[in-house]
């Protein structure tokens, strides 16, 4: 087993603990606010990223590590390991199943591991992939996201009045690098976003490229499609002017 493959099974093996104990854990525990009252952190978010972290300090001691809850390690052997535990906090938190586990690695090496344990399902290599052909808005399902924010939902709510016109439909499922993971097996023709972060789209932006689709961040958006034409045609759209 090369390294590619032997870092693609441990992140396999990772996440699914995580989400082992996600769905352990359950989805009616305590929560707090992290940046605004919609925006909450469980205690299994800081459980499964603990589990993960510990697990990867023994097994892998000098790769870096930088998760959602603030775990972190600084390494040395040029790879890193972007984590988010949990993405997807409120869906998790209502017991809506679209949340996941989502594991990234960059650096000497470049991949992604994204686990649904709502549908045992596990998005890791992408040579089985098939991302949409599709290259025209009208035919086109789109997925996207929503701050917290109330200010810069304003925004969006002008982009999304704008777009929905121009597509087959819009969909707002709620995880991020569930919906790139969605991208990248054809379920969703394209995705945009505004304000997501590193560890929000590690995993998915790997996966979507690699399976051979287009994912890019241009200033606070992140857009991704199965094509490169419809790509930009989304870009059009949705970048700021």
């Amino acid at each position: 087993m090369g390294l590619t493959e032997e870092l693609r099974s441990l992140a396999v093996e990772l996440a699914t603990e995580a989400g082992e104990i996600l769905l352990r854990m359950g989805t009616g525990g305590r929560s707090s606010s992290k940046s605004s009252p919609t925006d909450p952190v469980t205690e299994a978010d800081k459980a499964a990223e603990r589990h993960i972290f510990d697990k990867l300090r023994k097994l892998r001691p000098d790769d870096s590590i930088v998760a959602e809850e603030g775990s972190g390690n600084r390494g040395t052997s040029g790879i890193e390991w972007v984590i988010d535990p949990l993405d997807g906090t409120v869906n998790y938190v209502y017991g809506f199943p679209h949340w996941c586990v989502s594991i990234g690695i960059e650096g000497a090496e470049r991949l992604g591991v994204i686990h649904d344990p709502s549908r045992s399902e596990t998005f890791s290599d992408p040579s089985i992939f098939t991302p949409s052909r599709k290259t025209d808005l009208a035919d086109s399902l789109i997925g996207t996201g929503f701050a917290y924010s109330a200010e810069t939902r304003f925004r969006q709510a002008r982009t999304v009045a704008n777009l929905l016109p121009m597509v087959r439909d819009i969909r707002r499922v709620g995880s991020c690098a569930l919906d790139l993971a969605w991208v990248a097996c054809g379920r969703l023709d394209g995705f945009y976003e505004e304000g997501v972060k590193h560890w929000d789209i590690s995993a998915g932006v790997a996966l979507v490229n690699d399976a051979g689709g287009i994912a890019r961040t241009r200033g606070p958006i992140t857009v991704a499609a199965g094509t490169q034409e419809l790509l930009e045609k989304l870009e059009e759209l949705v970048l700021p002017r």
